[in-house]
């Protein structure tokens, strides 16, 4: 553990904010209503144990890492690199991450000018179909405007679509 917070009121009892970390995993405990300080340190490091033995952290994407290619409309190329800005890491139950889902949400049309890091979609992660979260998916590169030519074909393409 390195990390506490402790404290005590009549109403509340006794409190402790615990942080603890092993390996690259870092876990807080909240414990309030204790009737003693005793206690309220068992409690906590029976939480934290138990965290770190029934969950896993998982990592999804790496910062950079590409998810996905998508399409661009009126830019100097048709398809950008999409990712995730830092890397993406879920905490499910221990075994379970084979059975993690992602899908991508992508804004259309993406329309050039973009800016690497700019957001170009949304990815949900679910376990098992119970929704996990949603996460920004950021331009991983820049797409300049594209040549009048393709402007204009792009514009009346878009138009009849």
């Amino acid at each position: 553990m390195d990390g506490v917070k402790t404290g005590h009121t009549e109403s509340a009892g006794y409190c402790l904010i615990a942080s603890a970390k092993r390996g690259a995993r870092r876990l807080v405990s909240v414990v309030v209503g204790s009737p003693s300080e005793r206690l309220r340190a068992r409690e906590s490091q029976k939480l934290l144990n138990f965290g770190f033995q029934s969950y896993d952290g998982v990592r999804l994407f790496q910062k950079g890492q590409a998810i996905s290619k998508l399409k661009v409309w009126k830019g100097s190329e048709r398809e950008l690199k999409a990712g995730v800005a830092a890397d993406l890491y879920v905490t499910v139950p221990r075994g379970s991450a084979d059975r993690l889902q992602a899908k991508l949400f992508s804004r259309q049309p993406l329309v050039a000018p973009l800016a690497a890091g700019e957001r170009v979609a949304t990815l949900r992660v679910s376990l098992e179909g119970e929704p996990l979260g949603e996460y920004p998916v950021v331009a991983l590169e820049n797409v300049a405007m594209a040549g009048i030519f393709r402007r204009i074909w792009d514009g009346v393409t878009l138009w009849f679509n």
